[in-house]
């Protein structure tokens, strides 16, 4: 293995590189003097090619590198310009250290199907793409920026290994995943992309994960996700993204051990796309944190908070999963369904709202267990417009509103629960205009105002319940028919259970400590068996004697005013008599 020299200097052997590839063998080392050297080579020999200079600048290459053959390329200390490719890699391996690569029109580094890059400590800037793979490509250390295009391009079968690297302030992406590819991207930068193309973009089949990343700063959004793409980002970091920090149009998104934090909208999902979120933050959106689209998405973990608007956006047929999670400190609904949306929640916490806890409307539906809810400013929770809840094991108290608020025909099942201290102008169960609760083994206590309240024909059924502690009606049914069975009703205020034009049953309750256990008003069908059977037949007798009583006093005063008319009439014939005999006398007196 020998070193041939290229010199611009008068005695100088060679002064071209490719004077110098002429004569080198595989294994020989080529070394470059400063200067500027016009040409585009051929590599199909294994050299190295050495700037003999620490600043790549100082031996620029006016042309461009193309390695084939399958040969295996060391470059260093170069720099490449004023051309339409630096390096092409066709066939055969190059590995960059420390090179330039400025203004070239097309692409800085192009690397075909059977080409395989290692580029380390390289800066590449001004370029139309930074870097074209469609090979294998491994690259550390390396600064990309102020390209026209991508700043890193990856498709067909590529595969790419990136670490410890900058890319910014590109006018398209950072990163462009696309077709078949397969990328790792390790303790990376990315920041000052603005273009619609987003930070990151993945399509086709592309998979990349992204480890340790920071992205931040785009004026267009973080990353944007479609057609059968999957993105993995773990222990990485998002802000100040706008207006969409993480955007999935179909795909799947994997997202571990991240933040999201400080744009107007976190996570949007669209289309089909799924998401599985584990361990993360999701913070400081001024608009919805995640909105979720005809899509679906898992959250392990993770804490969602301090929100302008809603944790959590649901409509048009969307699936979420909640696990674990804490939801807490946003100015609208904190979890908002609409348009047929789903939950499932289980083992987490919803509190601190400024508006609803969870609000289901237009044919919604959730299913929740071992949660708690607890001091939203309005309703805690909403189930309303046909919507559906499945409620089991949960905890809602210290709310400012009603604690369930059930509403527009909606159902909801309830089992082994406890409501608490809620607001005292508002029940903490209300269910209202044919709606339906059927709540059982659960607890309602300690508030001022009604624990339950049924109205404009509402409908369910309270069995094996424990309600106490209400200074008003502990159950209030006013023009609807819930059952009530086997249900203990104690230590309230005014009664225990209240009818006015009610319906339903009441069977077999146990009531004690209130002024009356069972207060009845207006026109009532309400069958009770066991204790307080006899209200209703009470209440009935009752009302039947007032009314015998009002007839009564109905007809004593008809006869006075008859009889005090008749006085009057008779006063009045008198008057007139005497009035005539009057006129008579005066007439003889007159004819005298």
């Amino acid at each position: 293995m020998k070193k041939i020299q290229v010199s611009r200097k008068l005695l100088s052997k060679y002064k071209t590189i490719r004077q110098a590839l002429l004569d080198a063998n595989d294994g020989d080392t080529i070394e470059i003097e400063p200067g500027l050297y016009h040409e585009s080579l051929q590599l199909s020999k294994s050299v190295t090619i050495i700037g003999l200079s620490d600043q790549p600048e100082d031996v620029r290459i006016a042309g461009r590198f193309k390695v084939i053959k399958n040969a295996s390329v060391h470059i260093k200390n170069l720099s490449f310009s004023q051309s339409d490719k630096g390096l092409l890699i066709e066939q055969g391996h190059a590995h960059v250290i420390h090179c330039q690569f400025h203004e070239l029109k097309k692409y800085a580094i192009q690397i075909k199907e059977h080409g395989h890059l290692s580029l380390t400590d390289a800066t590449i800037r001004h370029n139309g793409i930074g870097i074209h793979n469609r090979g294998r490509a491994r690259i550390e250390y390396c600064a990309l920026y102020e390209q026209h295009g991508s700043q890193v391009y990856t498709g067909s079968n590529g595969r790419l290994i990136m670490k410890h690297s900058h890319l910014y302030n590109g006018e398209t992406t950072a990163f462009y995943f696309d077709q078949e590819s397969r990328s790792y991207v390790e303790h990376c930068q990315l920041y000052g992309h603005h273009s619609s193309q987003r930070q990151i973009k993945a399509q086709g089949n592309s998979e990349a994960v992204l480890e340790s990343c920071q992205i931040y700063e785009s004026q267009s959004g973080a990353v944007y996700l479609q057609d059968q793409a999957t993105l993995t980002f773990r222990s990485s970091k998002f802000s100040d993204n706008a207006p969409v920090q993480i955007e999935a149009h179909g795909g799947e998104l994997f997202l571990k051990n991240s933040t999201i934090e400080s744009g107007q909208v976190g996570i949007k999902l669209e289309n089909g796309s799924k998401a599985e979120i584990e361990q993360c933050t999701i913070k400081d959106h001024t608009h919805d944190q995640l909105m979720i689209q005809d899509a679906s998405a898992y959250l392990f973990h993770c804490k969602v908070h301090n929100g302008e608007r809603s944790a959590l956006s649901q409509t048009a047929n969307s699936y979420v999963y909640i696990e674990a999670t804490d939801l807490f400190n946003h100015a609208m609904p904190q979890i908002a369904l609409s348009e047929k949306a789903r939950l499932s929640m289980k083992h987490s916490s919803v509190f601190e709202g400024a508006h609803y806890g969870l609000w289901l409307t237009e044919r919604s539906s959730a299913t929740i267990a071992h949660c708690r809810f607890f001091d939203n400013e309005l309703n805690q929770i909403v189930v309303a417009d046909f919507s559906e809840a499945t409620l089991d094991d949960i905890d809602v108290f210290n709310g400012r509103q009603s604690g369930l608020y059930i509403i527009d025909g909606s159902l909801v099942h309830l089992t082994n629960s406890s409501f608490y201290h809620h607001h005292d102008a508002y029940p903490q169960l209300y269910v209202s205009n044919g709606s339906q609760l059927n709540m059982n083994e659960s607890k309602v206590i300690d508030s001022y105002e009604s624990g339950i309240r049924f109205e404009k024909q509402s409908y369910g059924l309270i069995e094996h319940c424990q309600i106490n502690g209400h200074y008003e009606a502990q159950i209030d049914i006013r023009n609807s028919s819930p059952t009530i069975r086997e249900t203990f009703i104690q230590d309230g205020g005014t009664c225990a259970i209240r009818l006015l034009h009610a319906g339903g049953f009441i069977e077999n309750c146990f009531f004690t400590g209130h002024e009356h256990n069972i207060a009845i008003g207006g026109s009532c069908e309400t069958d009770i068996i066991g204790q307080e059977a006899d209200a209703l037949r009470q209440y009935e007798e009752a009302l039947s004697q007032t009314i015998d009583m009002d007839a009564g006093l109905k007809g004593e005063e008809l006869h006075n005013a008859l009889k005090k008319a008749q006085e009057t009439a008779d006063r009045e014939a008198r008057t007139a008599e005497i009035v005539g005999l009057v006129e008579q006398l005066e007439e003889r007196l007159g004819k005298k």
